[in-house]
């Protein structure tokens, strides 16, 4: 009797042993469950999974919980099924009835004698100006001639006024702006970007803002060196020059 029951002892052991190792197995994949639903819940966007790769950890529980688990994340939290990726169109860097302002540059040569010459067509550049809560376009218009009696001489037209930079879109007026904007306002360029797309529909990257303000600064470099030097040469120049430990 005793041998007995030292054998269903040990087969009772046995089989709660195997209890044991089924239901820590369970709770591991419980707990990489509730991991991955919080990184698809809280985690950023390139970290979020598809329900499918989920229901992989749901094949091992039991039957019934494994089922409710898997509906249950399926209709709380639909993922939409992504298509192929297509080429974006180009987007309009400004609106087509953007207002325009129109400047006409007459070559020197014609403004001294207009009735010698004949007008045979132009040469028209762009840039974006902005005033004050609007935008406009600020279009130049240089106007070509040839001379009416004098047959080989070339056509003549207007230099360009000088530019920020060459092919630059940005008029003074909008540099302007958007220094202003970034170191008065305290508006970051990525801000500056989205406020003249969203109220202006005007597309301007943040990053020609910031070559913008980079070749700005060159231009401004003069004025900040005359500046620095009538402070530096001042009586309180001095002072602050000594305070420092320069002498």
């Amino acid at each position: 009797m005793d041998h007995l029951s030292k054998k269903q002892l040990i087969a009772e052991l046995r089989k709660r042993d195997e209890e044991i190792a089924r239901l820590n197995h369970e709770l591991k994949l419980m707990h990489q469950k509730m991991d991955l639903l919080i990184r698809r819940m809280f985690g950023r966007s390139s970290e979020t999974l598809h329900p499918d790769q989920l229901d992989l950890f749901l094949l091992n529980l039991p039957d019934e919980l494994g089922k409710v688990e898997a509906s249950s994340l399926k209709e709380a939290d639909p993922v939409p099924q992504t298509s192929n990726a297509k080429a974006k169109p180009r987007r309009e860097r400004w609106p087509a009835d953007l207002p325009v302002i129109e400047e006409i540059i007459e070559p020197k040569e014609v403004q001294e004698a207009p009735g010698q010459w004949r007008f045979i067509g132009a040469e028209v550049s762009e840039q974006l100006d902005y005033e004050p809560a609007k935008f406009l376009r600020r279009r130049l218009i240089r106007r070509k001639y040839v001379h009416r009696v004098n047959k080989e001489a070339p056509p003549v037209i207007a230099p360009l006024p000088a530019v920020l930079q060459e092919r630059c879109i940005a008029a003074p007026g909008l540099l302007a702006a958007i220094i202003v904007g970034k170191y008065c306002d305290h508006l970051p360029l990525y801000r500056q970007e989205s406020i003249f797309e969203n109220r202006h529909r005007v597309y301007l990257p943040r990053a020609s803002m910031a070559r913008w303000m980079g070749l700005a600064a060159d231009w401004l470099r003069p004025v900040y060196d005359n500046i620095r030097t009538g402070v530096m040469g001042s009586n309180r120049g001095h002072r602050l020059h000594k305070s420092r430990g320069h002498g």
